[in-house]
């Protein structure tokens, strides 16, 4: 149940349900899933860990604000960490995962022209999800993940900024690359495919997000 409780309290923050500063208390959150104090405490504790959450003695638990100056140094940390678990996952992927990411291609060329936010990022963790298990690494995959989730917000909050068909198309077009190499058996460039993919993603993020601000 606790670990329940924790992953409708994360998706809660990453799909905004819980706007940036808001106070999560604990005793309306035990109220609500009608369990004691003890076990909110300690999914606040691990999102605090995750650091969606900030821990305010006397007060409660604030919703971490997106802080774009912070955010640019988790992605330095990316350019680095996840093009290294996908030269992992390379030598592993093969038709299953060929079959996988053409459903994937299905699910999001249906999405061109019609906006589901939720369901582009649920496109998005199932290619991380498929590289994770092929790289078999679960220290980098706990790693690659809590950054992602704090880079994550600020995503999905410039999905609504600009051409949406953009974000679908660079979705898209990494499926595709994927597919490719995988097709080809060239998956041993696909670290570096993946460092040119995650620099493409923070300079729309970059402009969307200042562009939005102005």
């Amino acid at each position: 149940m606790k670990s329940t409780i924790y992953e409708i309290m994360r998706n809660r923050i990453l799909y905004m349900d819980y706007q940036p500063g808001q106070i999560l208390n604990e005793k309306v959150l035990g109220e609500e899933f009608g369990i004691s104090r003890s076990p909110v405490r300690d999914v606040l504790n691990r999102l605090e860990w995750e650091q969606l959450v900030r821990i305010i003695p006397r007060t409660g638990s604030m919703v971490t604000e997106i802080e774009f100056s912070k955010i640019m140094n988790v992605f330095q940390v990316r350019f680095v960490s996840e093009p290294f678990e996908n030269q992992l996952a390379g030598d592993q992927l093969d038709k299953i995962h060929l079959d996988i990411l053409g459903n994937l291609k299905i699910t999001c060329d249906a999405l061109f022209d019609n906006k589901n936010r939720k369901a582009l990022a649920e496109v998005d963790f199932a290619i991380r999800e498929m590289i994770h298990d092929a790289a078999g690494n679960p220290v980098l995959k706990e790693v690659n993940e809590r950054l992602y989730t704090q880079t994550f917000r600020l995503w999905y909050v410039v999905m609504d900024k600009g051409d949406w068909n953009e974000e679908v198309k660079s979705m898209a077009e990494e499926i595709d690359e994927l597919s490719d190499l995988i097709v080809s058996k060239k998956t041993g460039q696909l670290g570096e495919v993946r460092r040119d993919r995650i620099n493409k993603h923070f300079e729309r993020l970059r402009q969307k997000f200042f562009n939005s601000a102005l």
